[in-house]
């Protein structure tokens, strides 16, 4: 019998249009990841087709592949042995899809990179002003006072709310210049200062300039004959991200120049002087007006277009999402809402929370209607939960697009709910998760049209998903009531112990406090996208088998460790969130692939400390890849959780 990794690798192969289309490839502990020299040759549906692939999307030049734990590194295996390539990290392969990517699209990119790792901070300010909001706001939950004139005893803690969820938007240039300066290459702490200099309190305010201006009261500093205006960059996102371009450029130049032993004084002084002083010359007049252009094209849109602005702008933001550039727009997002005074509020966060909703009600559309398809029911209702909540990707990579007819029907109703937002003037006043939940972001005043409108979108999306589906869908119908005939493939188990009488629960691997896999803070893990099971916050560094069984797979950067248990359970553990980053740095394993383990063996240390120095979570994810072959599948319990405690069950009791 043909072994079945060689047998989907070459299936694979085949639907990428074959070996001469292979530019390069690797793979993470779950996902085949691809750069391929021409997209329109795949074949997707026949990928849909394949037995061990979960799901597909396309991402930053890289056309990626779920497989799961255990089974992604031998179809890589074998992969490349079929495709005649050499094997390569995952950093050479991002770097070999950045090639492909035109001007535009690297522009894009570089906003997204620079913004992905501030928006925890973005969104965090942006639900501490919401509660604010809640506070503050007349007569929402008392006639003609807020909570605050209602109850003067929260005063306080009101101003105390108000002055946390200002701080990540006062001090966001620094933020900004930090991760802008680690994208381009210079020293992060630098581009914080460049951010610093740009908002010091000695220069004018920014928000003052534009009246000062008119006013003819700008002050200047008056250089080698050059009239230099001393204001500020309050309000502003562009002038930092190319002043810290610009101060990458100089100090990496200067470091190949200035010598060893004067490099830590001498190339820091001139990278802060050289970058600083043409901030204020050149780069911050110009990119504040390009800036001022990109907010007042969003507020033409929206405010002079009316609902057919949102509606574009809703239809707009999935296909975004689908590239992955849809992090770029918090750019003028963030533009838009350091000036909310004279603005009011933002538009956009209305109509992205419209157009999300409507992947989520397309996604549950689908689970209503596959009725015989318990893999596709189970992944269908956890990714349109996840949309709800303001994470599509599950919805729109798992589902949606999958089976085409979703995403059209999102489209539809993410337009329609996103026109209503739009003509019922509802504006935000912070970021935060787009989705239901982010009613809390929206201005008090507009909470209840902000409801509405996803109301609109999910029935318009439910309705017009389930419509297409019977005009569209047949296809996708036909192929689930249709019997599975071929030949199983059997896999020899582990003879360690005999897997038929050992009973079939995992044992708690890490010691910490259990949560459910939906609070997970990642959407592939949350979204059960790779299987269900939990999520733990650990307390220890230390890492044991939950089960009796082999090492089926070990990350290369040590993350990750597939295990191959009782009954044919797949288990993943994966310890961290973008761990794979760390290159395995603070992590050592006790174990190899392909050895014999017993529950409560040791199989890995981690280093708690080092993980969060290095800014990633530490939540991990314990997870039965394969648990839609389980019916009877049970987390037995959550909370605080030794090692070797029962933690989930398969069987029926």
């Amino acid at each position: 019998m043909e072994d079945k990794y060689v047998k989907t690798a070459q299936e694979i192969l085949e639907c990428m249009g074959g070996k001469d289309n292979i530019a390069s490839a690797a793979h993470c502990a779950t996902r085949l990841r691809l750069v391929l020299k021409n997209e329109s040759l795949i074949n997707k549906d026949a990928l849909d087709d394949i037995d061990l692939v979960k799901g597909n999307f396309n991402n930053g030049g890289q056309f990626q592949i779920i497989l799961g734990t255990g089974i992604v590194n031998k179809v890589y295996a074998e992969f490349i042995k079929m495709a005649n390539i050499t094997e390569m990290t995952k950093e050479e392969l991002k770097q070999q899809a950045a090639k492909k990517m035109n001007p535009i699209q690297k522009l894009l990119k570089t906003l997204a990179d620079v913004f992905v790792p501030i928006l925890p901070a973005l969104v965090a300010s942006g639900l501490l002003m919401g509660i604010n909001n809640i506070l503050t706001a007349q007569g929402m939950f008392v006639a003609d006072k807020s909570l605050v004139e209602a109850f003067p005893a929260i005063k306080d803690f009101a101003e105390m709310v108000n002055l946390f969820s200002n701080a990540g938007f006062t001090f966001l240039p620094v933020l900004i210049g930090f991760s802008a300066a680690k994208i381009f290459g210079a020293t992060p702490i630098l581009g914080a200062v460049i951010g610093a200099i740009m908002i010091h309190p000695d220069l004018m305010n920014g928000y003052s300039y534009g009246q000062a201006l008119l006013d003819g009261t700008v002050p200047y500093w008056e250089i080698f004959g050059l009239s230099v205006a001393k204001v500020g960059y309050q309000g502003t996102v562009l002038p930092v991200i190319a002043s810290s371009f610009c101060l990458a450029f100089v100090e990496k130049r200067l470091r190949k120049v200035v010598p060893a032993m004067l490099d830590n004084i001498v190339t820091p002084l001139l990278s802060v002087l050289i970058a600083g002083a043409l901030t204020f010359l050149f780069i911050g007049p110009v990119m504040r007006g390009v800036g001022d252009a990109m907010t007042n094209a969003v507020m033409w849109l929206f405010f002079d277009l009316g609902a057919i602005g949102g509606l574009i702008y809703g239809v707009t933001y999935p296909l975004l999402v689908i590239t992955g550039m849809h992090h770029s727009l918090v750019t003028a997002e963030t533009q838009i809402l350091a000036n909310i005074g004279t603005l009011g509020g933002s538009p956009t966060f209305a109509v992205v929370a419209a157009a999300n909703c409507a992947q989520g009600a397309a996604a549950l559309a689908v689970m209503f209607k596959m009725k015989h398809d318990a893999k596709m029911k189970s992944l269908a209702s956890a990714s349109g939960i996840s949309a709800f909540l303001g994470i599509t990707e599950p919805a729109i990579f798992g589902v949606n697009l999958k089976l085409r007819y979703p995403f059209y029907g999102s489209l539809i109703g993410g337009g329609i709910g996103a026109a209503y937002a739009t003509l019922m003037g509802v504006l935000s006043v912070s970021q935060g998760p787009c989705g239901i939940i982010g009613v809390i972001c929206i201005r008090p005043d507009c909470m209840f049209q902000f409801i509405i409108s996803m109301i609109v979108a999910t029935i318009a999306s439910f309705i017009a998903t389930t419509l297409l589906g019977g005009i569209l869908g047949k296809k996708e119908m036909k192929k689930e009531t249709v019997p599975n005939t071929s030949t199983p493939v059997v896999e020899v188990k582990s003879n360690i112990v005999d897997m038929e009488n050992v009973e079939k629960v995992l044992y708690a691997p890490i010691q910490g406090n259990i949560i459910t896999r939906e609070n997970i803070p990642d959407e592939t893990f949350a979204s059960g996208m790779l299987g269900d099971g939990v999520g733990v916050e650990p307390e220890t560094g230390e890492v044991v088998a939950p089960c009796n069984g082999e090492i089926t797979s070990l990350a290369e950067t040590l993350h990750a460790i597939g295990i191959t248990g009782p009954d044919g359970m797949e288990v993943l553990i994966h310890v961290g969130i973008d761990t794979v980053k760390m290159k395995g740095d603070g992590f050592k394993p006790f174990v190899k692939e392909g050895e014999k383990v017993k529950a409560g063996q040791k199989l890995l240390t981690f280093d708690i400390e080092k993980i969060k120095k290095a800014g990633y979570s530490t939540t991990s994810a314990v997870l039965l890849t394969n648990s839609s072959d389980y019916p009877h599948f049970k987390i037995l319990k959550t909370g605080v959780t030794k090692q070797n405690e029962k933690i989930i069950s398969i069987e029926e009791k």
